[in-house]
């Protein structure tokens, strides 16, 4: 991806494409991510399912 090498040492360029086929991978990817909405935070945790653990000694409930 790096003008037609696989991997480029150089400090700064490694981990990071170049070129056509980079970039339509990245395209891809974007576009991915909005059709699927991972780029939304939406997300929220129902707190009161969680417990406090419990006390050492104490026998675990069976559900």
């Amino acid at each position: 991806m790096h003008g037609g090498a696989d991997y480029r040492s150089d400090f700064g360029l490694r981990q990071r494409g170049s070129g056509p086929f980079a970039e339509l991978i990245g395209q891809r990817f974007h576009k991915a991510i909005k059709r699927l909405g991972l780029n939304q935070r939406h997300l929220r945790m129902p707190t009161d399912l969680f417990q406090p653990p419990a006390k050492a000694g104490d026998q675990l409930t069976l559900l």
